[in-house]
């Protein structure tokens, strides 16, 4: 019973990791295919991407903050903000 367990276990953890891998950008995903484990992959993009990255957020409350509509239709002014 174990090795069945065990045998699911391992189609599951690799499927997993394989959504992780494919779900990201490709320079990302090289550096998650040498993990073992759909955990440690997750474990690694959450210590590199969870972080509030304070600098990020006072740059993009500045550019929202300038973001003029100008002659662009509203529907170019509001892709451009959600960008």
């Amino acid at each position: 019973m174990l090795d069945l367990n065990r045998s699911a276990w391992e189609r599951c953890n690799h499927l997993v990791h394989s959504w992780i891998i494919h779900s990201v950008s490709e320079s990302i995903a090289q550096t998650l295919v040498f993990h073992e484990s759909a955990i440690d992959a997750w474990e690694d993009l959450s210590e590199r991407f969870a972080k509030v990255d304070q600098i990020r957020i006072v740059s993009l409350c500045s550019a929202l903050h300038n973001l003029k509509q100008g002659n662009r239709s509203v529907l170019d002014y509001y892709t451009d903000m959600r960008a």
